[in-house]
């Protein structure tokens, strides 16, 4: 009997540890101080005029960088459902990676435009938090590409 109530006690922690794992950290995604993404406009706080240009530029970016990764995804399927051939030319090969290096060019050139038409609507202070945001983002991106020294 001793076994059993020990038992049911451990089933109740566990079953209490669960409930408040899901109430705390899966129950939080609707919630609205879940910060789910960056948004350029509060981070710049950006009035109702700057925020209206903003949206539709963001809209147009959006729909331009959507279609420049479409492209480069169709080329890599092109490039890789060949693996399995045995003979694949170099030519083609070399082909499609400056296709892609193409695209991948135009979605840098799509987002410089668009940091710098964003930049036009904000106000000197705004200006400086954008460049801030932006050196920041590039730090971070890279470091997301190096690997970790191991001893």
């Amino acid at each position: 009997m001793k076994k059993q109530s020990i038992l049911y006690l451990l089933l109740i922690v566990l079953f209490l540890s669960n409930v408040f794992f899901i109430f705390h950290h899966v129950g939080r995604f609707g919630h609205k101080d879940h910060k789910s993404r960056f948004s350029m406009v509060e981070e710049l706080n950006f009035n109702q005029e700057q925020q209206e240009a903003y949206d539709a530029m963001r809209n147009m970016h959006f729909d331009k960088m959507k279609s420049y990764s479409k492209r480069i995804n169709e080329l890599k399927l092109e490039m890789y459902s060949n693996v399995g051939e045995q003979e694949i030319s170099e030519a083609f090969l070399d082909s499609v990676a400056g296709l892609i290096a193409a695209e991948e060019k135009n979605k840098d050139l799509e987002m410089y435009k668009h940091i710098r038409d964003v930049r036009e609507i904000c106000n000197d202070k705004q200006k400086a938090q954008l460049s801030k945001i932006i050196n920041d983002a590039i730090k971070r991106h890279g470091k997301r590409g190096k690997s970790k020294k191991r001893d």
